[in-house]
């Protein structure tokens, strides 16, 4: 009888010992195959090297993009006269503005003095480039109004034309007079063309005063005139060039002055008078679009050389 108590003591802590076994052995199964899961989980790192990094050879066209740009820049110089204009050099030497031509960049200031006022007169090259976008955008819809009016007289006898639409035309004297006429107008007006740019130059003059105050007027030169768009005036001179966000934000806040169109005629004749004390006249108004052209032309050629000299280095 003692016999089966101490059997049956024992069996319990048999029975609840052998899963610790199998746990323990196990753990020591997974121990042994571990090394082989450890490459997986090291820590990779890039490997360092010396070697200098091999330079891409050029592109295929590159060689042929900077003769492209030479050229071009040869037939410039061919073209044009690089030489400053002699009428340019005249205006300089007679008049009492000084100019500041930075090159390299498109804008040009002229300075000059008069009486107490210092007169600053601020003008972009990129004038050029603004209105051949917007002779190209007229052209579009005057084309585009022909072509309806085509449509609209299709199925109809054109002028001087009888007969169905593109059929035989008949020609009349008048057809034949007039292409002489205008063959003519067409010499008369190139020739005015190449003796004076035709394109407006926007103007931003400022005048300024000791008490540091000032007025900034918005003008365009064109054809022998001065135009006056606005005219604002401004309490301290640093507004006109505001460098911190309370200038900026004050300068925004003025009141910019109506339209000078709007204003009455005898007013607006007494400014254009204002501007021409000054030297804002005809003689300034011919000058700047010529001026404008010769720099331009020579920030152009410019341009083909730094683009080329770039392109082979």
């Amino acid at each position: 009888m003692l016999s089966l108590r101490v059997f049956g003591r024992a069996l319990p802590k048999a029975a609840f010992r052998q899963p610790a076994i199998r746990v323990a052995s196990s753990i020591s199964r997974f121990t042994a195959h571990r090394p082989l899961l450890q490459p997986a989980m090291k820590s990779s790192y890039p490997t360092f090297s010396t070697s200098v990094a091999r330079r891409e050879p050029s592109g295929e066209s590159d060689l042929e993009l900077a003769e492209k740009f030479n050229s071009e820049r040869m037939l410039e110089l061919e073209s044009n006269n690089p030489n400053k204009p002699a009428s340019i050099e005249e205006f300089l030497q007679t008049s009492p503005w000084q100019i500041e031509d930075i090159p390299g960049t498109h804008e040009v200031v002229l300075r000059r003095d008069f009486g107490n006022e210092k007169i600053k007169i601020e003008l972009s090259v990129t004038e050029i480039d603004n209105t051949a976008e917007e002779d190209e955008f007229d052209q579009m819809d005057e084309d585009g109004a022909l072509e309806d009016e085509a449509d609209y007289g299709m199925g109809k006898s054109t002028i001087n034309q009888s007969g169905p639409r593109g059929g035989k035309t008949d020609v009349v004297a008048e057809d034949r007079t007039a292409s002489a006429d205008r063959a003519e107008a067409g010499d008369a007006g190139d020739t005015d063309t190449e003796l004076s740019p035709a394109f407006p130059v926007r103007l931003t003059i400022t005048i300024t005063k000791p008490g540091k105050r000032a007025v900034e007027i918005r003008a365009i030169a064109e054809e022998g005139a001065i135009e006056i768009g606005t005219m604002s005036f401004f309490p301290k001179e640093s507004l006109l060039e505001a460098q911190t966000p309370k200038e900026a934000q004050e300068a925004r806040s003025l009141y910019a002055g109506p339209p000078v169109a709007n204003l009455d005629p005898e007013l607006q004749a007494m400014l254009d008078k204002y501007l021409e004390e000054r030297g804002i006249d005809t003689q300034l108004a011919n000058f700047l679009p010529e001026y404008v052209e010769y720099k331009e032309q020579r920030e152009y050629v410019q341009w083909l050389d730094n683009m080329k000299q770039f392109i082979e280095e």
